[in-house]
């Protein structure tokens, strides 16, 4: 006999509503069915928050790094590759991978920041490359996660595009695939008609990071902030919009922007290229800049560093301006993404004087970096609605079919929601996150900073009500 699902109704005063206003009202919430929205309600309900506390739509980050992957059969590898691999060392590093950071752990942060939806990237030892594998693993992702995940293919080349889909180029990473000149024109010209997405975080062209420290002697906690300065994510961008456009693209995503220019360089760019470009703002790059870092415990600025690096406080300031602006205008193609990387806190350890992997966990703490938009330089309630779910939830819809429609607060849409106290006093314990999160490598960049404010305390998602304000726990 199949269990009934159970419905929680909450209660609040203040609905975001999709026109930027707030109500109040019921809304009810069932697993796996659509939202019922009763405005004006007196009704019971299960939950009844305070004045204080508001529901927002549940928030999409389209740009998140796990590590979990499936564990593919040797018949699998000999088939789909990669080719010439051992498959006992390939094996070895998925589990190595896939004890470190769990899908169940990265589902647990996004649910404690609000979010309901994921994208997450395929740098995995056994990525998600070509129609096959990329089907295998979306589908181990959909089996374990409690939360929708979309599941990027990887682009590589010789690899065949999955029509309908956006590929995630790697090759414009440093420290990753950094494939360049003619072996990315043709990896792109493989996606011709269809949709791409980049890191715009190339190396300098005629100096290594090595040299660089050796002719400018940064501190330590500057190195990646000055080499991968805002010209060299002009330059990568600038490059990849002219293989876009050669290659013939539906669609080019700048992923993590980080300065002001950078973002204006993809707005410019608009009226003369002849595919579409979404802009993904680097969330924690509102919050971060190099004069910030300076004032923040040595020890946590040391983990606290980006490919590309952090803004100068102008160019921070610009893009907190373009963006505020450009979702104003109405644009809906730009959106914030969090860039949410879990390696342990050994991983970014400094070796022969060089940091390692590159990227914080941030996606459990999305709220606080809206609360510093909001208290600090003017963001409406409607302007994070519209960054952080209405624009991503419709851009990841293009390449996934969600069960009801996402990106709006009304009857028969999703039911991802968001519910949180905005102007609630937040203070990180960092061992209690470990637990809470089931993350035992648990760290985190914003450890010790203070006046961070917003307390999440429900996550709804595809109906499931999760209470958020301990160790996330499934209500109904």
């Amino acid at each position: 006999m199949t269990e009934a699902k159970k419905t929680i109704r909450i209660s609040s005063k203040n609905i975001h509503l999709d026109d930027g206003s707030t109500a109040a009202g019921v809304i009810a919430c069932t697993p796996g069915e659509p939202l019922q929205l009763e405005l004006g309600a007196a009704t019971s309900a299960d939950i009844v928050l305070k004045d204080s506390a508001h529901v927002a739509l549940g928030r999409f980050d389209p740009h998140v790094h796990f590590r979990e992957t499936a564990i593919p059969t040797r018949e699998e590898v000999a088939k789909h590759g990669p080719a010439e691999t051992n498959y006992e060392i390939l094996v070895a590093n998925i589990q190595k991978a896939n004890a470190l950071y769990t899908i169940r752990s990265g589902c647990l942060s996004a649910l404690k920041g609000g979010v309901s939806v994921v994208g997450a990237m395929g740098n995995t030892p056994w990525g998600p490359v070509g129609p096959y594998r990329h089907e295998r693993i979306q589908n181990h992702y959909t089996e374990q996660a409690p939360i929708p995940i979309v599941m990027w293919p990887r682009m590589e080349p010789g690899a065949p595009a999955i029509p309908g889909h956006e590929g995630k180029d790697f090759g414009s990473t440093f420290g990753g695939s950094g494939l360049t000149g003619q072996a990315r024109r043709d990896m792109f010209a493989l996606w011709r008609g269809q949709a791409v997405s980049y890191h715009n975080d190339q190396a300098r062209t005629d100096e290594t990071i090595t040299e660089f420290k050796k002719r400018i002697q940064p501190d330590d906690i500057l190195l990646h902030h000055e080499y991968f300065n805002g010209d060299t994510v002009l330059a990568c961008q600038a490059e990849t919009m002219a293989i876009a456009k050669e290659a013939g693209l539906s669609s080019l995503l700048a992923r993590h922007i980080p300065t002001g220019p950078a973002l204006q360089q993809i707005l410019d760019a608009r009226s003369v290229m002849p595919y579409a470009l979404p802009a993904e703002v680097g969330l924690d790059y509102v919050y971060w800049c190099r004069e910030r870092l300076l004032t923040q415990k040595r020890e946590t600025a040391l983990i606290n560093y980006r490919r590309p690096a952090h803004p100068s406080r102008e160019d921070q300031l610009s893009l907190i301006e373009i963006t505020r602006d450009t979702v104003r205008s109405g644009d809906t193609s730009i959106f914030f993404g969090t860039d949410h990387a879990p390696h342990p806190y050994a991983a970014k350890a400094f070796k022969n004087g060089l940091p390692g992997a590159p990227g914080t966990r941030n996606i459990e703490h999305s709220l606080q970096f809206y609360g510093e938009l909001s208290q600090n330089y003017g963001y409406t309630p409607h302007d994070i609605d519209r960054l952080a779910s209405i624009n991503p939830a419709k851009h990841m819809a293009q390449f996934f079919d969600f069960p009801f429609e996402v990106g709006a607060m009304a009857n028969g849409a999703m039911a991802n929601l968001a519910i949180f106290e905005p102007n609630a006093p937040y203070q990180i314990d960092e061992s209690e996150l470990a637990t809470q999160l089931e993350d035992p490598h648990y760290h985190s960049a914003l450890a010790g900073e203070a006046k961070l404010t917003g307390r999440s305390l429900f996550t709804v998602s595809n109906g499931q009500v999760w209470d958020v304000q301990s160790k996330p726990i499934p209500l109904n």
